[in-house]
């Protein structure tokens, strides 16, 4: 496997923006469409994972037909192998973290080799595979796609390394899933590019305000009422009743994170100084809540090539895995109660799937908030010994109760946060968002990760940058 090394010396603020930047348009020109496949295919193709697409950036029909869903997968499979002790693993020695990475890295990239081949082998492109039918070279097609997918899943896997060992800002996956939800709403909002192949066979603008837009540019009464009625009816596009409530929920997340408790602490090597310390309410970030959709993702891409694999022998068997209706929507089988609703009416008549689908999502969450805070230095006891360490207490409290105050706050905060988080996600979800709501909550949290770790970094080299220099209104 390639590897990235450590940096030999303390990366620059500017070189970590330029990093960053770069990384970030290897991502977004990672969109492109895969070669061999016919003009406008994800439009002509099934598509099981619509409602994992915005969360894990899986564009369907392109380089990024996995997503970071192989990368996700994997590190969270790793990391709660390493926490509940079932691999021995020292993170203060630098030869077990670099094995662990390494180990980490390896298999993400395999699980995207076998899920390009399952999606191959199963039928997934047939439909849409270029010359497959009429030139009798589907093999080489195949082999021409499964090198784009599991090629670009290695270039993606370096990339998040990059940002990871210390070149950029935060994590990898962090910035690329901020960078997915602006991109995805920004798409939604001012999409530019006309879509042909629509449902009702009338070339459609994808951004809501371009749709609407140019239907004003034609001066054409009926059409700019015809419009104005499509902007909340439209089927297969973004509506502005979805992108309103995306919003929204980006400016209840930022809310929520601004959210915290703070204890009264003192030192007792500096007598008379007093400060506080900081409980936030999404105290483990947007972390638990990725894990939750990641749980739930991967148990319906399973349960969608076991389908696949079992229907042309054991079609009852298929029918308990899963049905769908005319218009695609899952209507009974195991992998409903894996998948959002389509829309509140389907919430409504079938409020059983929505409640056993929200809980999963809850029970999920939390249980790896708590799981998290323990694992990663910021449980009750890891605070409390850095408090010890530094002379500190809490103002108002004797010392062999710190980690005891410590314990009634933090675990109900990660607990709180996480399942708060995965409320506002739910709402959209549950109202027929198609997984952007959860993209844009989880995106939000995460940009605020990524931009703490940036304020630290500015104020660390004494708030100088030569490129923010250079920029207009920055000096």
């Amino acid at each position: 496997m390639p590897e990235i090394n450590f940096p030999v010396e303390k990366v620059i603020l500017d070189e970590k923006v330029v990093y960053t930047i770069a990384s970030g348009l290897v991502f977004v020109l990672a969109q492109l469409p895969l070669f061999g496949l016919v003009k406008d295919a994800p439009l002509q193709m099934a598509d099981p994972f619509s409602t994992l697409r915005p969360l894990f950036a899986m564009e369907q029909g392109s380089l990024l037909e996995l997503g970071l869903l192989p990368i996700l997968t994997l590190a969270f499979v790793w990391q709660i192998a390493a926490g509940a002790k079932a691999i021995k693993v020292d993170f203060r020695y630098g030869i077990d973290r670099e094995l662990f990475q390494t180990a980490q890295k390896a298999t993400a990239v395999l699980f995207s080799a076998v899920f390009a081949a399952a999606l191959i082998l199963l039928g997934y492109y047939d439909p849409v595979v270029r010359g497959a039918v009429n030139e009798g070279n589907f093999y080489g097609t195949y082999a021409l796609l499964f090198t784009q997918l599991f090629g670009w899943n290695v270039v993606l896997t370096l990339i998040v390394e990059v940002i990871d060992k210390g070149y950029g800002f935060g994590s990898g996956v962090l910035c690329f899933l901020a960078l997915n939800a602006a991109t995805g709403l920004v798409r939604d909002v001012v999409g530019l590019e006309v879509v042909s192949a629509t449902p009702n066979g009338v070339a459609q603008t994808y951004g809501v305000v371009s749709y609407f837009g140019r239907s004003l540019l034609t001066m054409d009464l009926g059409e700019i009422k015809s419009a104005a009625i499509g902007l909340f009816l439209r089927a297969g596009f973004p509506t502005l009743a979805l992108v309103v409530l995306a919003v929204a929920t980006g400016l209840v997340v930022i809310v929520l994170q601004n959210f915290r408790l703070e204890l009264p602490i003192r030192s007792n090597r500096a007598r008379g100084m007093a400060n506080v310390f900081p409980i936030r309410l999404l105290y483990t970030g947007a972390l638990p809540v990725v894990f939750a959709y990641t749980v739930v993702a991967n148990v319906q891409v399973v349960l969608h090539f076991l389908l696949l694999a079992v229907a042309p022998f054991y079609p009852f068997v298929a029918k308990l895995i899963e049905s769908r209706d005319v218009a695609g929507n899952v209507v009974s089988g195991l992998r409903l109660y894996f998948t959002a609703p389509a829309s509140l009416s389907a919430s409504l008549l079938s409020p059983i799937r929505a409640v056993v689908y929200s809980t999963t999502l809850l029970t999920l969450a939390s249980a790896f908030a708590v799981f998290w805070a323990d694992i990663s230095g910021s449980a009750p006891k890891d605070i409390a010994k850095q408090f010890k360490d530094q002379a500190i207490v809490i103002s108002g409290k004797r010392d062999v109760s710190v980690t005891r105050e410590l314990s009634r706050t933090i675990p109900v905060a990660a607990v709180s946060g996480a399942a708060s988080l995965v409320v506002v996600s739910l709402i959209g979800e549950l109202l027929g968002s198609a997984g952007k709501t959860v993209s844009v909550a989880v995106g939000v949290s995460a940009a605020f990760a990524v931009l703490e770790d940036f304020m630290t970094e500015l104020q660390q080299s004494g708030g100088s940058s030569q490129l923010m220099g250079a920029m207009p209104g920055m000096k």
